[in-house]
């Protein structure tokens, strides 16, 4: 491996043991959550997720202008010189 693809190897690792110590908590969190629950909800809804609800009015709005705003800042010709080089 070149020193390039071993500080990737690296970064990649960090980021993976990242993800998972996050998954652990959140695992910890709902166990210890649904032990002290009355009811315990269905199976269906804890793996299904919740349906995300509908942007209207000025929220809509705003997102979109965040949007367009963020893809005026990008510069497309950087990037394709970037994946060119290999990076």
């Amino acid at each position: 491996m070149t020193p390039r693809e071993t500080f990737a190897a690296i970064k990649a690792a960090g980021w993976r043991i990242e993800l998972e110590q996050r998954r652990d908590v959140v695992l910890a969190w709902q166990t210890a959550a649904l032990a002290r629950a009355k009811r315990l909800p269905s199976l269906r809804r804890l793996l299904v997720p919740a349906r995300s609800r509908p942007l209207k009015g000025e929220e809509l709005a705003r997102r979109r202008r965040e949007r367009d705003e963020m893809l005026e800042r990008i510069d497309v010709t950087k990037i394709n010189e970037a994946v060119r080089r290999g990076r």
